[in-house]
């Protein structure tokens, strides 16, 4: 039932996702069916030539009518066919444009927690293969499907008018062929088919944990699990593989042997020879019919090939579907405008779609001009604090407030121009470094540019770079370290000027060495604007003007280091279990 259902929603997704470009495909398809009906007369051309020729007299004015006729639908069969694939291949191109724009245009509108649950391989999947696999069904499928029905029927006419009777006999022989192999084979691909995608995204997940980890797989060899995993991973394909070949091997092999050529010629000849034995048939007949008859098969044989290709397109249109009707963030009608940079929870809840609770009224302000930091046990909330401030999330109880309006209630755009992020993980674009730095201030000019490298402390090692701010990032020597990408992480966010800016462990990865210079580019960026900064190393956060401790999702302290340390309470504890100065702690 469950794949019936499934079959069903990938058909109407596909009549859906295709419908910009159905007209198109449909002209595709007349001008297939007229190149497929076409092309069957040269061989009814042959066959009637060779009817003249064993007739006697030889009517040859009839020989040369027929000739011309083969050599003309033999070029008219071949232009439609031309013409249906360039229609078809002009529209597959729209298609995929009109898909991609379409698809991308609603991921803009997904709330960005959306992609943190998914990673890039899920947009990945949708924007490229669930496309690609698309294509072939677009500028392909329907046409040759088309043409698949439209020349066994205009063959199956004229062997009809020749003799009904060994047309039926030449029927039979192919409907008990497709009769004994294919349900066998229908059987083997649906009992395989989701074995066959799982193991493939095994391997692909697996493929990708081995990269990520070669340094470990490397050190360690192949004692490594994650070597094991993905040997085990492809052992498993390998696996499905060869248990689908198993199941259809032997029914496609006979299904082969009987529709090809040699296999058809024994048949036809054999019961035309019988039935011209009986008087019931002539010579003329049985020609006409090993030379019209013998490629009958093609189209049922396509028609088979063409199903499976079907399915694999519904599914991939089934996945697509499933993002675009993922619900956007709600955009307000009529958006406010936040006055000041004032940063404000109110009884804030939050929970995932999971049912996992991971904020439970809180309430917290943070002032303009003011550094607060949040802290906290892992798990205790902090990061999904700071992602409801830029809408990674809406909250599902309570109100985030920015300069006194509902997060909700203000364009996304106008949000995300006005908050500021520096991610625990920098994320750099394959481009220049100017290019990289405009991403928050596209129409900044050089002197912006390197004003905001300077503050950051990295304008001197991108002047070090083989073509400085043009420098390509990845190539052969453009190679930043952490506390340096960190740091042009940085240098991007106070181009932006943004008044509200959220720091999300961004001292994490940075070395002893290299975190003092990171620590100065931060003080650049939070000159005069609302900081919200979540720490690991307490440390990095001492003189902050405002402490909220977190646990379990709620808030559990607020107040200074002072404060917090005379307290004893959770934040006291996570001070000493960092091995600070013990002087420090009292």
């Amino acid at each position: 039932m469950s794949t019936t259902i499934e079959s069903a929603e990938g058909k109407a997704s596909l009549r859906e996702l295709i419908a910009p470009v159905r007209g198109r495909v449909r002209l595709g398809c007349v001008l297939s069916g007229l190149g497929a009906a076409l092309g069957v007369l040269p061989a009814m051309a042959i066959a009637e030539i060779a009817r003249a020729l064993l007739s006697e007299p030889t009517d040859s004015a009839l020989v040369w009518r027929w000739t011309l006729a083969g050599v003309v639908t033999a070029a008219l069969a071949t232009a439609a066919a031309l013409a249906a694939s360039q229609v078809c291949h002009f529209a597959d191109a729209d298609f995929r444009y009109l898909t991609r724009r379409r698809v991308v245009e609603h991921l803009t509108s997904l709330p960005l927690g959306w992609f943190t649950g998914r990673g890039s391989g899920e947009v990945k999947r949708t924007v490229s293969d669930d496309v690609k696999g698309m294509h072939t069904l677009v500028a392909h499928t329907y046409v040759d499907a088309t043409a698949a029905i439209v020349g066994p029927l205009v063959t199956c006419g004229y062997l009809f008018w020749r003799d009904w009777l060994l047309t039926l006999v030449l029927l039979a022989f192919i409907i008990g062929a497709l009769a004994v192999t294919f349900p066998r084979m229908n059987v083997a691909y649906q009992d395989n088919m989701d074995a066959w995608e799982d193991a493939q995204q095994r391997i692909a997940s697996g493929a990708v944990e081995l990269i990520d980890g070669i340094e470990v797989v490397k050190t360690y060899g192949t004692s490594a699990g994650v070597f094991r995993r993905f040997t085990e991973s492809v052992m498993h394909l390998s696996q499905v593989a060869v248990r689908w070949m198993s199941a259809i091997g032997g029914p496609n092999i006979l299904l082969t042997n009987l529709f090809s050529a040699a296999g058809l010629i024994l048949w036809i000849t054999a019961t035309g020879t019988a039935l011209i034995a009986l008087g019931w048939s002539d010579a003329a007949t049985l020609v006409a019919f090993l030379t019209v008859g013998v490629g009958l098969p093609a189209g049922f044989m396509n028609m088979i090939q063409l199903g499976y290709v079907t399915r694999e397109a519904q599914a991939s249109a089934a996945h697509v579907r499933e993002v675009l009707e993922t619900p956007g963030l709600p955009v307000p009608q009529g958006p406010a405008r936040p006055e000041g940079a004032r940063v404000e929870f109110d009884a804030v809840g939050f929970a995932y779609d999971d049912g996992t609770t991971a904020l439970d009224e809180v309430s917290a302000v943070f002032e303009p001009g003011t550094v607060s930091a949040i802290v906290g046990p892992s798990g205790s909330g902090k990061s999904t604090l700071a992602r409801l401030i830029p809408r990674f999330w809406d909250a599902t109880s309570g109100h985030v407030l920015f300069g006194g309006v509902d997060l909700r209630d203000i364009d996304p755009q106008v949000l995300l121009g006005t908050v500021g992020f520096v991610f625990q993980e920098t994320f750099l674009l394959r481009d220049t470094v100017s290019a990289n730095l405009r991403l928050g201030r596209p129409d900044a000019g050089d002197e912006q540019l390197e004003r905001a490298a300077r503050a950051a402390r990295i304008h001197d090692r991108i002047t070090a770079l083989p073509d400085g701010y043009h420098t390509v990032l990845g190539d052969d020597g453009a190679v930043l370290s952490g506390g340096e990408r960190q740091r042009l992480a940085i240098a991007r966010t106070i181009l932006q000027d943004a008044p509200v800016v959220v720091l999300d462990e961004a001292t994490a990865h940075a070395d002893p060495e290299s975190e003092h210079e990171v620590q100065q580019a931060l003080s650049a960026l939070a000159a005069g604007k609302t900081v919200i900064v979540i720490a690991h190393r307490l440390h990095t956060i001492r003189h902050a003007d405002q402490i909220v401790v977190l646990d379990g999702g709620r808030v559990a302290e607020r107040g200074t280091h002072e404060e917090l340390l005379a307290h004893e309470g959770l934040y006291a504890r996570l001070w000493a279990t960092q091995n600070l100065d013990s002087k420090e702690l009292r």
